[in-house]
């Protein structure tokens, strides 16, 4: 039996582990999003600098070149920002793929866990029910010497 305890204490240690990693995986996913929204948050302050940049340029004298290469800066913008959401789309879409999995490991680790226990626990009833039928027997012994002891008085 305890051979059996072993073997699946082994096996819960090796759920245990791939737990572990899935955590460490969404951990992972979860800074990288952090780092997209950083990046987002700032491209929007610099399209709205540049956005600004565009818009106070009624005050002086521009060429059409000037404000062709400011629209053109808050384009590429855009274009950095919408690179980023499907970016962050990716990263999100990771991050529930991850979230499901680590929710899979805990299940089969829980499980694991309460069969362990439930070996561990079957394990010592079944060892008391041995020592009581050992101290059943020595008692029957030591009874038996009494009335054997008594009956040759």
């Amino acid at each position: 039996m305890q051979q059996r305890i072993q073997r699946f204490n082994r096996i819960l240690k090796l759920r245990e582990n791939y737990r572990q990693t899935e955590q460490v995986t969404l951990a992972e996913e979860q800074r990288e999003e952090d780092t997209v929204l950083r990046r987002l948050d700032s491209l929007g302050k610099e399209k709205l600098s540049a956005v600004d940049a565009f818009r106070g340029e009624t005050e002086r004298t521009v060429s059409l070149q000037d404000i062709w290469l400011q629209r053109q800066t808050i384009d590429v913008i855009e274009k950095h920002i919408d690179s980023g959401r499907e970016n962050l789309s990716d990263v999100r879409r990771r991050i529930a793929g991850t979230e499901e999995r680590l929710m899979e490991k805990h299940r089969d680790v829980r499980l694991m866990e309460t069969y362990v226990d439930n070996l561990k626990v079957n394990a010592g009833i079944t060892a008391n029910e041995a020592e009581q039928v050992e101290l059943d027997d020595i008692a029957v012994i030591r009874y038996g010497r009494t009335l054997i002891g008594a009956s040759k008085r």
